[in-house]
């Protein structure tokens, strides 16, 4: 680099990277020009998910899929890597010696066709919970000697990079608080979640991290949303939220999560974003765009909040709210009395209390002043 003159432009050229996404590749090309190397990408690994990632402009596109799908977890360079600090400095030297490294087949069948040398140098950007970004350099094949020049501006760009990085992820998250509020999303009383075609929870509202915190259904399998027992539907119920052609019967779709009786299953629905805000993946900063609202419906937790409304609003004793909870199904009062493992007799006296209390004569009356009753709770919400 011929001054600092360029070197300030370049820097400068990061941090309009961390407010528009699409200026990363010729950040990279500009910076690999300055120091003189042939090769450069900014690769990403999500560990619990077993995602991977990368910008890497200079790179052959077939070799990068087979890095994407094989490659990236059998490379021990990259397996030492991510294992250091942020903002370390590390060579190909420092990770392990190169005699070793030129005899794996990553070496021969990946490195060697995208023409990367044993010059190679990098740092890590972003290091947390098993995620990791970095960007790495490579002289041309044959020149496998860094200088202290490449050393240099390395260097001088480093702090600058992650810098960008961090900024570009809070500038994601506030992009995402307002997907969550187009969606009403946090207003949810039931549980609410954003995934991305991976199914990586992107955000979780309070009632859904209460979930999480039970285990009761709704789990983290391997840094994906999952359900208990079937982790593999879910999974392929949000994918197809993402898919630019529409899968059979659809996109999303709808399941239910068995539990311990007597507690009543789970119900999962899946929807595609209805949002028309549709965000870029930044996966070099650990997350996907949301493509589905995942919500999750405990049928007792509504039942304990109706029966408490019910409660509330007409004096009820738990007995006549639990009645009356199950006469809202509208199936008749013998019926109700089944369910609630009561006789006919005493459904009979308490539903006639019931009717005193909220100034109703009839069944399908009552039912019509307890759907409102549960409307304005919703309101209420």
């Amino acid at each position: 680099m011929s001054g600092d003159k360029e070197l300030i432009a370049l820097i400068d050229l990061i941090y309009e990277a961390a407010l528009d996404n699409d200026l990363w590749p010729g950040v990279l090309i500009k910076l690999a020009d300055a120091m003189g190397a042939a090769q450069v990408a900014m690769p990403s690994m999500d560990l619990r998910a077993n995602v991977v990632a990368t910008i890497a402009p200079r790179f052959d596109p077939d070799l990068l899929t087979s890095w994407k799908e094989y490659w990236a977890f059998r490379d021990p360079v990259l397996a030492r890597a991510i294992g250091r600090p942020a903002g370390e400095i590390y060579t190909l030297d420092s990770l392990m010696p190169r005699e070793e490294f030129a005899a794996t087949p990553v070496f021969n069948e990946l490195w060697r066709p995208a023409e990367y040398s044993l010059a190679t140098l990098g740092a890590n950007l972003l290091v947390e919970d098993q995620f990791t970004s970095l960007i790495c350099f490579s002289n041309a094949p044959g020149n496998d000697s860094l200088t202290a020049r490449q050393m240099l501006i390395f260097q001088a760009v480093l702090r600058h990079l992650t810098r960008a990085l961090r900024i570009n992820r809070r500038l994601w998250e506030l992009e995402i608080k307002h997907v969550a509020a187009t969606e009403r999303f946090d207003a949810f009383s039931q549980g609410a979640l954003l995934a991305d075609a991976w199914g990586r929870v992107v955000r979780a509202n309070a009632a859904a991290k209460a979930m999480f915190d039970k285990g009761s259904g709704i789990i983290l399998d391997k840094g994906r949303l999952a359900a208990a027992g079937c982790p593999d539907l879910l999974q392929r119920l949000i994918a197809s939220c993402a898919l630019t052609t529409p899968a059979a019967g659809g996109p999303g779709g709808e399941l239910k999560i068995p539990r311990e009786l007597p507690m009543l299953p789970l119900v999962v629905t899946v929807t595609p974003l209805r949002s028309k805000v549709r965000l870029a993946d930044v996966p070099w900063i650990g997350v996907g765009s949301p493509v589905a609202i995942v919500t999750v419906s405990d049928p007792d937790l509504d039942r304990r909040r109706r029966e408490k409304n019910l409660r509330s609003r007409f004096s009820l004793t738990s007995a006549e709210s639990r009645l009356a909870v199950e006469i809202l199904k509208g199936d008749g009062r013998a019926a109700a009395a089944r369910r609630r493992g009561i006789s006919d007799s005493t459904a009979k006296t308490q539903l006639a209390s019931i009717f005193e209390k909220t100034g109703t004569h009839r069944q399908a009356e009552l039912i019509r002043l307890l759907l409102d009753a549960a409307d304005a709770q919703e309101m209420e919400e």
